[in-house]
């Protein structure tokens, strides 16, 4: 995929010179620590083959993606789509920022290049077996009719927060499923929360 560019952002695949911003904004944030999504990295050679592995998944059409501020040229979010499906053209999508931007309207306007990629510009290279089991490389041009994002409560603010930044963006509230995960670091039940939004529901300012 081509490099996606804002006013402030760049929005790109990971590399490994990445590593270092990973592990100081992304990986090592305190605050979440009791996040029942979110793992604290104990050295940066855990957030070496994190990053590793979100290379890894260009391959299977799956999208990591660095989001770069152009002020500082370091890595301060990250944009993951997750449960592909392309027969149905839809995906569900994972973000996170760096908690020292996390009321800056950064992230929100990071989502919106992706939200309108997936829905309008989407380009991927796909690895697919064919009946010979031969491994064959497919680069495609597609698009997305509908992108999900779901999330836990652990965290009443920060779901508050993240609600908020992807109303923001358009999204809209599916569901609460309630009672769906017991975290194992507070003992406490949680609830999953369901955002959407679909391709001709999307604006762009």
């Amino acid at each position: 995929m081509k490099d996606l560019e804002t006013k402030n952002l760049k929005i790109r695949k990971f590399k490994m010179d990445d590593v270092e911003d990973v592990y100081k904004n992304l990986a090592t944030i305190q605050e979440l620590k009791n996040c029942s999504e979110y793992h604290i990295h104990k050295n940066i050679y855990e957030t070496s083959a994190m990053v590793s592995s979100f290379i890894r998944e260009y391959e299977t059409g799956e999208l990591a993606l660095a989001v770069e501020e152009k002020a500082t040229s370091t890595v301060i979010a990250y944009i993951r789509s997750l449960e592909v499906s392309l027969p149905d053209k839809r995906c569900d999508i994972k973000f996170g920022i760096t908690f020292s931007k996390f009321n800056t309207n950064l992230i929100e306007e990071a989502l919106n290049a992706v939200l309108d990629y997936l829905f309008n510009q989407l380009d991927l290279c796909i690895f697919l077996h064919d009946c010979s089991f031969t491994l064959l490389n497919w680069n495609i041009l597609l698009y997305f009719n509908i992108v999900i994002s779901k999330f836990y409560d652990s965290n009443k603010k920060l779901t508050e927060t993240k609600c908020e930044m992807l109303e923001n963006v358009g999204m809209k509230k599916d569901a609460v499923l309630r009672n769906r995960k017991i975290n194992e670091k507070t003992g406490k039940s949680e609830n999953l929360i369901v955002y959407s939004i679909m391709k001709n529901e999307k604006t762009y300012q």
